[in-house]
């Protein structure tokens, strides 16, 4: 598939071959910041309700995500920058958002709190390491 229009910034392919891609509202218009690629299109994922930007809960908007990343559980994790157009952020817009894919729905939002997100940081990846923890006890050893 080839991407005409707005740059996407990540992609991500789940254990059973589920391709997921992002495209960060920068300057392009766009009409979602996160879609599935099925059948040789893309559909917004995980909701078309999330990707809507003129919400006052920006806690519940995906605004503009630079990052996906498949965990080693097959989770996706979505990275929101809070940022369209590069613009300051307000609470509730940087975050992380967990959605099982096996259920399609979000299992966990980590907002990041004004302290650690900046109103002019730009969050631009993650790494994930589920050795370690509570999270990390059913995770197989990565070599």
């Amino acid at each position: 598939m080839a991407f005409d229009g707005p740059m996407p910034t990540g992609v991500s392919v789940s254990h059973s071959g589920r391709i997921f891609v992002n495209f960060p509202r920068w300057d392009d218009p766009t009409d979602f910041t996160v879609a599935e690629l099925r059948e040789e299109r893309l559909h917004r994922y995980p909701t078309a309700e999330m990707q809507h930007t003129d919400t006052s809960d920006h806690s519940s908007a995906l605004l503009s995500v630079q990052s996906v990343v498949i965990d080693p559980l097959d989770r996706l994790w979505i990275l929101d920058t809070g940022a369209p157009q590069h613009r300051t952020t307000f609470y509730g817009g940087p975050k992380l958002v967990g959605v099982d894919l096996a259920q399609n729905r979000v299992i966990q939002t980590i907002l990041f709190p004004p302290e650690v997100a900046l109103a002019t940081t730009y969050l631009n990846d993650l790494h994930f390491d589920l050795r370690r923890g509570e999270q990390g006890g059913s995770c197989p050893t990565q070599p």
